[in-house]
């Protein structure tokens, strides 16, 4: 007899009639969620954009300018929706995505590439134009992508295309998150499938993982008990906890122990930098307050972070070391684990759900003093007192050419709480870590994975696309600007009134001071962007003065245009004032 339980998933089928392949995949993508697609139609990806057009009402298609876009803006849809970002595009065009791929591969982003091989069956092996099958004449557009995906996929019939693309998105969601391609030879898209194709077309569900996975219940307890016990415990957060979503349970945590949040670089935005318990960003160009307080933290709880070099000033035992401090380790994969540093305790699960775990085993274990709690703050408000928190002189300059720092707090005091802010690579992205105060979780977006230029803009469509009652700001310098300014094109065609500011101080900053004297290859034109914005159909606005940026960026934030405020930037300030002490020495 049969029997039931509540974990048990039914198997449905996919189709109740036929339809062509392309058809039946855009209806994997609804029942995913997907709401949104990025690329630009080609080749056999037609196909797939001509089936799109029969459900313009659920899942819109953005057109982007340059594919480098498309794969930027899906890697953010990732980020922010935990539904895989999709980019379509046709053969070796996909190769285009790369920036976004790489970075959503290194920053564990849910992301489906879907591109075909152009292979022109019946001649895939006879070289065909474009193709990448991989035969003797062609490229090979598997190995090019599986060195930046968690699985690459070839599809080679209607049935495998479709399955190809369910499991895709399942690979995509499944343990540490990221990019999934999916290749489709030329006769894949071809033909009709439906309830009798073999192998038989399940629904996505049956695809899809369990709920996220728990930690185990006692190493759960053992954590519990250590955190509690703690004389002066630091929560460091990554960027884990922004793919689980887990802001409330960090800061439910957080204030049960009265233990002081820090974030990595590509955690910052996850805990706001407004709280009283927030220490700001660590590492090698982290804030001094974060730096000393984990470096005299006798109980560390690193969550959703491998721990990288940078986060943690060159591995320096004065900012961690397992040698005098307990570290715990929460993350999904257990590879990164005792990576990089050993941790004594590991718990590996969901970040949030294992952080929920951990506030009931907290309470259970019957707390922690009100008295302790309220005494662990009132030193944490000494400690900020004594080194300083987002409140150096020069975010105050009144200097011409602006300094990043003045130009820093006044994008900072114009924005709301719940807005988005996206930057680029470069000095920019450094002094926007370093000086920048986030006031809500989910607020802030850099390319800490890869650090590639031309991320701001692509990334703040994509927030935009996907939280249009925002306001949303795209930070850069005139290099990532040069790169990234045909997605002003798109915003205008598709009605994404983002606001873009611009730092021009006419250099590639960082190449230029990190070459002293032997200047070379760092020196750009003078350029107005704002102009070049207005040419496009932007609105836009040049900075020479302090004290006109405010109003500006106020005006910008009202527009239902897509608006740059292209900033008159000095070149005096270097990464070096930003860079820790403890990053610089030899240890």
């Amino acid at each position: 007899m049969a029997t039931t339980n509540s974990f048990r998933r039914m198997a449905r089928p996919l189709l109740a009639e036929e339809v062509s392949p392309s058809e039946a995949i855009v209806r994997v993508l609804e029942q995913a969620g997907i709401n949104l697609v990025f690329g630009m139609p080609g080749g056999n990806m037609g196909a797939v954009f001509n089936a799109l057009y029969d459900h313009r009402e659920t899942v819109r298609s953005v057109l982007v300018r340059e594919e480098a876009r498309a794969g930027v803006m899906a890697e953010v849809y990732g980020r922010l929706t935990g539904r895989p970002g999709v980019v379509i595009a046709q053969g070796a065009f996909l190769a285009n995505v790369t920036l976004g791929a790489i970075e959503g591969y290194l920053s564990s982003s849910a992301m489906l590439l879907m591109g075909d091989l152009s292979d022109q069956a019946p001649y895939s092996a006879h070289s065909p134009y474009q193709s990448g099958a991989g035969e003797y004449g062609t490229w090979d557009a598997k190995q090019l992508f599986s060195a930046i995906t968690k699985q690459t996929m070839v599809a080679y019939n209607g049935a495998h295309a479709v399955q190809c693309t369910e499991l895709a998105i399942k690979h995509a969601l499944s343990g540490q998150r990221g990019p999934v391609a999916v290749l489709f030879h030329s006769q894949s898209l071809r033909g009709r499938v439906g309830p009798e194709t073999r192998p038989t077309l399940y629904g996505l569900d049956s695809y899809l993982p369990p709920a996220e996975p728990q930690a185990d219940d006692g190493a759960v307890k053992e954590a519990a008990r250590v955190l509690a016990a703690a004389e002066r415990p630091v929560i460091i957060a990554g960027n884990g906890v922004r793919v689980s979503q887990a802001y409330q349970e960090l800061a439910g945590l957080a204030a049960k122990l009265g233990a002081a949040v820090s974030t990595t670089a590509g955690g910052k935005g996850t805990f706001p930098e407004t709280h009283e318990l927030a220490l700001g960003v660590c590492g090698n160009f982290g804030t001094a307050l974060a730096n000393a307080e984990i470096g005299a933290a006798d109980v560390i709880l690193a969550v959703g972070t491998k721990l990288g070099v940078s986060d943690f000033a060159n591995q320096n035992p004065k900012l961690l070391d397992p040698r005098r401090q307990i570290l715990i380790q929460l993350d999904v994969e257990p590879r990164n684990a005792s990576w990089t540093f050993p941790a004594e305790i590991v718990l590996i699960g969901d970040a949030k759900t294992a952080l929920a775990q951990l506030i009931n085993s907290v309470a259970a274990s019957g707390g922690i003093s009100s008295d302790k709690v309220s005494a662990a703050r009132s030193r944490l408000q000494n400690s900020r007192r004594e080194h300083g928190f987002f409140d150096s002189p020069e975010l105050r300059s009144n200097e011409s050419p602006i300094i990043p720092q003045r130009a820093i707090s006044e994008v900072q005091r114009a924005v709301p709480n719940d807005a988005i802010i996206t930057c680029d690579a470069g000095e920019n992205r450094i002094f926007m870590t370093h000086y920048f105060q986030t006031k809500g979780a989910g607020t802030f977006l850099q390319p800490s994975g890869v650090g590639g230029m031309g991320y701001a803009i692509p990334a703040a469509m994509a927030a935009k696309l996907v939280h249009r009652n925002r306001k949303v700001v795209a930070v850069c310098g005139d290099g990532g600007f040069a790169i990234g300014m045909n997605g002003l094109m798109t915003a205008v065609a598709e009605d994404v009134p983002i606001t873009v500011v611009v730092f021009n101080n006419g250099a590639l900053g960082w190449v230029m001071h990190g070459q002293g004297d032997r200047n070379i290859a760092c020196n750009l034109s003078s350029f107005d962007h704002a102009a070049i914005a207005r040419s496009m159909g932007c609105e836009g606005m040049r900075i020479e003065e302090p004290s006109a940026l405010g109003p500006a960026l106020r005006q910008a934030l009202m527009s239902d245009k897509p608006f740059v405020i292209d900033i008159n930037t000095s070149l005096k300030e270097t990464y070096r004032h930003v860079t820790s002490p403890l990053a610089l020495e030899r240890v």
